[in-house]
């Protein structure tokens, strides 16, 4: 069974750079390493991960560190 999660997705990019300055996530994208964040609304496992290139996909990860891409 899958469950549906909603959250704003636009919100979450638009405090993507705030998001960024807390944490190391400017430096890995600097250094060509993809990182991931998490909205508090997200279900468990659900992460946006972003590519040094721009580019941004939301990911589920399992319990043994497997990700999917969902969005």
């Amino acid at each position: 069974m899958t469950q549906k999660t909603k959250f704003d997705l636009e919100s979450i990019f638009e405090n993507l750079e705030s998001i960024e300055m807390i944490d190391n996530t400017k430096e890995l994208l600097g250094n060509g390493v993809p990182a991931y964040i998490k909205d508090p609304g997200m279900a468990d496992g659900v992460m946006i991960k972003l590519y040094p290139n721009g580019t941004r996909k939301i990911v589920k990860i399992d319990s043994s560190f497997n990700e999917r891409v969902i969005g």
